[in-house]
């Protein structure tokens, strides 16, 4: 499961970037349907790419164990 997320993550990721760049590096913004494919990159990138932070830490939670306290 955990890999699933890491390879979305980083398809987000490319996405994303993608999308940034052709707003940076490209005339497609000044037109109407440039602005939707920029958007939709920059958005659903994004979107992609934010549940690995939270599957990091539920991960993270369930390698803790009970008696894992620091003894004084």
């Amino acid at each position: 499961m955990i890999k699933i997320v890491k390879i979305l993550h980083f398809v987000g990721l490319i996405m994303l970037l993608l999308g940034v760049g052709l707003y940076w590096q490209s005339d497609l913004a000044q037109q109407v349907s440039g602005m939707l494919v920029i958007a939709l990159l920059i958005g659903v990138g994004t979107l992609i790419m934010s549940p690995l932070p939270v599957a990091l830490v539920i991960e993270w939670a369930k390698n803790q164990s009970p008696n894992s306290e620091s003894k004084e």
